[in-house]
């Protein structure tokens, strides 16, 4: 007991030194909605997945989790409902690569639609969806038996409208797992390195001054612990988001022939914002898992917290094992409620 008393105490003395570093609010950067999640199980314990084993493989967190030995090929299906039109959808599986290595691959789908077009004087032109989609593929290996590497390389592609030339942006993710013991792991993952998208809406607006915009994905840096015991998980996070914005400003320049001249500067600042999670799992029945979870979407604004729950109820069938997992999501700031089911396989 007074190990684990410790380690926590380690935990909070990283989250309490990390959160310095937390200086701006988290606004809409790009692929924000590749970074809802990856399933219910994830999902209803607040994402707090970095560092926890206990409720199968998902390199979506961590690519080291990729080398797991779990005994079977795993396939997950998920969707969800979710208000404003708004879609969720993910794919993903598992496969074994003897002696100590494996392979994941998963999709991301999000979107909207049913947009209503409008012209520039106020006329309807009709709906139109937006979609966003992320493949990626992850290797881990496994070094020793406490210690899990691992590389994620994910292809992003955005289409917002049939004018507008979709982007396309490639990302790479580093994790690492140390089992500290048989039931405390820590981890740490780097995501979503180089990743940017590069737009120019010349031929949606038809303006010839138009120019290319890039986009980049914030820098995700994530330390994690998981304390897992055979009925129940506890794990938390600290994740610090590092953000590249493009700054414009224009400067007017009048000379004494009343001739007016614009001169355009373009600046690059950096920014940051930390997000606090906190999740668990207690399975109460060899067929029933209870879940939930708290997170602080950024940790300088008090009214980004927001809570999860779900659970998981295992099929009583012998044949690939299913299951069906729920989470329940109180969005942060209150803006909406988000449901997502899955089915999960064992092949």
């Amino acid at each position: 007991m007074i190990r684990l008393i410790k380690y926590w105490l380690l935990v909070l003395i990283l989250l309490v030194s990390f959160n310095e570093l937390a200086v701006a609010q988290n606004g809409g950067f790009a692929g924000a909605s590749t970074r809802i999640g990856f399933g219910p199980r994830a999902i209803s314990m607040a994402n707090a997945y970095t560092a926890t084993t206990s409720e199968g493989i998902y390199p979506y967190y961590n690519p080291a989790f990729s080398a797991e030995e779990i005994g079977f090929k795993q396939l997950d299906l998920a969707a969800s409902s979710m208000s404003f039109d708004r879609i969720f959808q993910t794919v993903g599986a598992n496969f074994k690569l003897p002696p100590n290595a494996g392979i994941s691959v998963g999709i991301i789908r999000t979107g909207v639609t049913d947009i209503d077009e409008r012209s520039f004087s106020g006329y309807p032109l009709g709906e139109f969806d937006i979609s966003e989609y992320q493949l990626f593929a992850a290797f881990g290996i496994k070094f020793s038996p406490k210690f899990n590497a691992g590389i994620s390389f994910k292809l992003n592609r955005a289409d917002y409208h049939e004018d507008l030339t979709p982007a396309n942006a490639i990302g790479v993710d580093l994790g690492f797992l140390y089992k500290v013991n048989r039931d405390l792991n820590f981890a740490f993952v780097i995501q979503d390195m180089f990743a940017n998208y590069t737009w120019n809406s010349n031929e949606l607006y038809g303006l010839e001054q138009s120019r290319n915009v890039v986009n980049t994905f914030p820098t995700r840096f994530k330390w994690a612990f998981a304390y897992e015991r055979s009925k129940f998980t506890i794990a938390t996070e600290f994740e610090l988001q590092s953000y590249i914005s493009e700054v414009i400003s224009n400067d007017i320049f009048v000379d004494t022939g009343s001739n007016t001249q614009v001169f355009e500067s373009i600046d690059e600042i950096s920014t940051s914002s930390g997000i606090f999670r906190i999740g668990g799992s207690w399975k109460a029945h060899e067929r029933f898992t209870l879940r939930g979870g708290y997170k602080i979407t950024d940790t300088t604004n008090g009214e980004s917290d927001s809570f999860s729950t779900g659970f998981s109820v295992n099929l009583p069938f012998d044949a690939l094992s299913p299951s069906i997992d729920y989470a329940f999501v109180i969005e942060p700031y209150n803006v909406a409620n988000m449901h997502v089911f899955a089915l999960r396989l064992h092949l």
